[in-house]
């Protein structure tokens, strides 16, 4: 008898210890941490905004018809990683001509976060665009695969009553965290094959794509050595590095510079010229190292040439 109660006493135990520890790595407990696979609600909290923005309760808010806003991007989902910077360009026009205030909300239910446009305030249409920063650290407080982000986008007046607001219906941009490989299933069921890169796998590799047929835009980077890959530079470096993807066809929206055998340490820089077309591409370039994106941009481009970027490894 007093083996079978000591084997009950041991047995009640690990049952107790597993069971904290469930709750433990369930986010359980009330310290309010962010539960580590809300992707959403950990941007809502931590994004860099510009300055004078801030947050209103969903009962400030009232939607309306008077205002409308347009897609602007290509219906593609768009990878994000730490430390980025997102451009956002939200079209718009109002019947009262009393636009004031972009919003956006991570996420399709909660507060909605206001940024001034004093640019907008008086008119009719127009184009809302402002920046926001992706925490540095997104992925040490994030589960280790791509997530889902839903970035709902609106148009904003205020009713003059007090704090109270008006906004559109919302477009969405369908944006996915890279925290995993791009071979991690979420992350292709997100992004594709190679996370929807076109051209060959390397270490480093650099990838540009854009949304706008009728724009071609060209992509250069400059290894630690200092030669350059690009139209009218080289399609291959005495480090390794091949320009291997080239759009020259009218449906073609992707350029990739890759070191496929691995490429030198220093740094590396990088910028996009806009050879030619018609109208404005919003592109996106990734870098990717070791099979992950390693950094991230986005912008607008009509003429001329992107701000130069770096990557070191």
């Amino acid at each position: 008898m007093k083996t079978l109660y000591n084997s009950i006493k041991i047995l009640s135990l690990l049952l107790g210890f597993s069971t904290l520890l469930f709750i433990t790595s369930c986010g359980g407990g009330d310290d309010g941490d962010t539960a580590p696979d809300d992707a959403n609600a950990y941007l809502n909290e931590n994004i860099s905004l510009p300055a004078g923005s801030f947050t209103v309760s969903a009962d400030q808010v009232t939607e309306t018809n008077d205002v409308v806003v347009q897609s602007s991007g290509s219906g593609s989902t768009m990878q994000v990683v730490g430390g980025q910077q997102v451009n956002v360009s939200i079209p718009f026009t109002a019947a009262n001509s009393n636009v004031t205030h972009a919003g956006m909300r991570f996420g399709d239910s909660g507060d909605i976060i206001m940024i001034p446009i004093p640019a907008a305030n008086g008119n009719s249409s127009g184009t809302l665009d402002f920046t926001f920063g992706i925490p540095a650290d997104i992925c040490e407080n994030l589960n280790d695969i791509c997530h889902d982000i839903r970035c709902y986008e609106f148009a904003v007046t205020s009713d003059g009553s007090g704090g109270q607001f008006q906004v559109s219906r919302a477009n969405i941009n369908q944006l996915a965290s890279a925290c995993g490989g791009c071979d991690e299933p979420q992350c292709v069921a997100l992004l594709g094959e190679n996370c929807g890169a076109a051209g060959g796998d390397g270490s480093p590799r650099f990838n540009l794509t854009w949304d706008n047929t009728s724009v071609d835009l060209d992509f250069y980077v400059t290894d630690p050595a200092g030669e350059t890959l690009g139209y009218g530079q080289g399609s291959t470096s005495t480090s390794g590095g091949e320009w291997d993807y080239d759009c020259t066809g009218d449906d073609c929206t992707a350029e990739n510079i890759t070191w496929a055998d691995g490429g030198p340490s220093g740094t590396y820089t990088y910028y996009i010229n806009y050879f030619g077309g018609t109208g404005t591409a919003n592109w996106q370039i990734r870098v990717f190292d070791g099979g992950r994106v390693v950094g991230s941009q986005s912008g607008s481009l009509s003429t001329g040439q992107s701000t130069t970027y770096s990557y070191t490894r």
